[in-house]
């Protein structure tokens, strides 16, 4: 325990500032992790990975974060060392007036965990989701069809990915990555119970170290720590809504792609069977015919359409 006068127990002072080096390297570690995720998004496929920027800014600014806040309980490790040698004052430290005035408190915001709560509520609401792909799952596959029709989906379908380029290559901009999706979504969660594990500790840490000691310089010290508690819960509350972030926009990719898929497979279907027709085809069948393929380009043009605009709605509830 510390006296009631300027100086304290240097071995207390000591493993006080043990306790906050182990954390500041967990968060050191944790950095480390936000260094490895991908930076250009194209696990998100190339047509809409380009829009959420904000995920790889997100990754940038969350990775500053963690070190300012590792970083701060660096500075504070080696000036505690300081104290315990007898070289600083705790009140010059931490800045507090020589008179012992309480410093101002600083006005309060809005908790980052309350703030993150309203992006969750709008991921998990899905009002950001295009209504085409909200209800089209039950619009376009209600209906079940014969097995052989399809069998003539599916081998239709890789038949002409391998003849038609085009084709191919608007499927492949929306393949992406799904495992690297997963990944980065597995990832952000366990960033979020570390952040938030390692705050209640430094929160236990300063209520344990310091119970019973009333001084104004405590008081302003652990006021000040307090901020970091704060600080961490609000990187995990941020890490938790990247999870689900992460793991809509990915998806919804993966909806998209199979809509797109069944889509152009159910044509490729039917006109498998037209040409096995051999009864000659009146006019108005083949002018049915032909508005049912630019109908189905309409249709995967609208699904794509609202794909980009679903994933650039997400990603507002992420920038800045």
């Amino acid at each position: 325990m510390g006296s009631g006068g300027g100086r304290f127990d240097p071995e207390w002072i000591r493993a006080h500032a043990g306790h906050l080096d182990v954390l500041r390297l967990r968060l050191g570690r944790i950095g480390e992790t936000v260094a490895q995720f991908e930076q250009d998004q194209a696990a998100f496929g190339r047509l809409v990975g380009w829009i959420l920027t904000g995920l790889g800014e997100r990754h940038v600014r969350h990775g500053e974060l963690i070190a300012y806040v590792a970083e701060t309980l660096g500075l504070f490790v080696s000036g505690l060392h300081r104290v315990a040698d007898g070289r600083q004052r705790l009140s010059e430290l931490i800045g507090v007036p020589e008179d012992g005035a309480e410093p101002e408190p600083e006005p309060q915001s809005r908790p980052a965990a309350a703030i993150i709560a309203d992006v969750l509520e709008t991921v998990e609401m899905r009002e950001w989701v295009e209504p085409q792909l909200e209800t089209v799952p039950v619009a376009e596959f209600v209906l079940p069809v014969p097995d052989g029709f399809a069998l003539l989906r599916a081998t239709g379908l890789d038949c002409a990915l391998d003849t038609i380029d085009a084709l191919r290559r608007m499927l492949d901009d929306l393949t992406g990555m799904p495992e690297v999706v997963a990944k980065q979504a597995g990832d952000w969660g366990a960033m979020a119970a570390e952040l938030q594990q390692i705050g209640d500790e430094l929160e236990r840490c300063l209520d344990e170290d310091f119970g019973g000691v009333d001084r104004a310089d405590v008081r302003a010290y652990l006021a000040m720590m307090a901020n970091n508690v704060e600080a961490l819960r609000g990187l995990s509350a941020i890490s938790t809504a990247m999870t689900m972030v992460t793991r809509a926009a990915g998806d919804l990719v993966l909806l998209t792609r199979d809509i797109v898929r069944g889509v152009i497979g159910d044509l490729v279907a039917r006109v498998i069977v037209w040409s096995t027709d051999p009864v000659v085809v009146p006019l108005p069948v083949l002018a049915a015919r032909l508005g049912s393929v630019v109908a189905t380009a309409w249709r995967v043009d609208a699904y794509l359409k609202a794909l980009v605009n679903s994933v650039a709605n997400l990603s507002r509830s992420i920038d800045g």
